[in-house]
């Protein structure tokens, strides 16, 4: 641990995300990413005004990046699901789902300061923030749908595995009512990823002020600065 002084105030330099919880952490988000931005461009393909052939080529090409970088995904999402039960006591899902009574209090203390106007300091947390991981829970459910969704969706588009095996299950009628479930939830999908992506940086502005912490800073280095008393 390394100290600090900053406004008189002494800080100490606490180690809180391991290697591979910044790794996979980044990488997940750069697919979230680069995914959400695919769908959002083939939505307005068509009011590019392109010829049809460009059109075309253009949805096609978007179409094969987003499924390959949505096998990514899945990839990064399965080790960060993995090492929630295999990672440092902060990267674990213990920590981001406690049910104990520290959990809840802090949990109201974050609200309550929220609804104080940011006054004073809301409730120190030294691995995930306890409201936060109230949106982060839904969030990992969320991918793992997408997730599924996707693979269903390669499969009947692409013939990629294990998607192929609903066309080996089911017949014709039973394709076309998957293949459009899959879609709809994968809509579905993508407006809960886009809001809470703009509730987290909502959420890091907001907390890297009030707490004075490196909040964002601890995701690449993996210390957060905190309060010494």
């Amino acid at each position: 641990m390394e100290n600090r002084e900053q406004n008189s105030t002494e800080y100490i330099a606490v180690p809180v995300w391991d290697i591979p919880t910044r790794v996979l952490h980044w990488l997940n988000a750069l697919t979230i990413i680069t995914l959400a931005a695919f769908a959002i461009i083939m939505w307005k393909v068509e009011s590019l005004g392109l010829d049809d052939e460009v059109s075309e080529t253009l949805m096609a090409m978007l179409k094969k990046n987003h499924t390959y970088f949505g096998y990514s995904l899945a990839v990064t999402y399965t080790l960060r699901l993995i090492w929630g039960f295999a990672g440092n006591r902060y990267a674990r899902f213990s920590d981001l789902m406690s049910f104990k009574k520290e959990h809840w209090t802090a949990i109201a203390g974050n609200i309550k300061w929220y609804l104080s106007g940011f006054k004073e300091h809301p409730p120190v947390a030294i691995g995930h923030n306890p409201l936060a991981s109230l949106f982060y829970i839904p969030l990992l459910a969320v991918l793992c749908i997408q997730v599924l969704s996707g693979i269903l969706l390669a499969g009947l588009e692409y013939e990629i595995f294990p998607g192929t095996i609903i066309k080996e299950w089911y017949g014709l009628e039973g394709v076309d009512a998957w293949g459009m479930a899959a879609e709809k939830t994968h809509v579905f999908g993508l407006y809960f990823i886009l809001f809470f992506f703009c509730a987290h940086l909502v959420g890091l502005v907001v907390h890297e002020i009030g707490e004075m912490c490196g909040l964002l800073s601890s995701m690449i280095h993996g210390r957060k600065y905190l309060e010494k008393e």
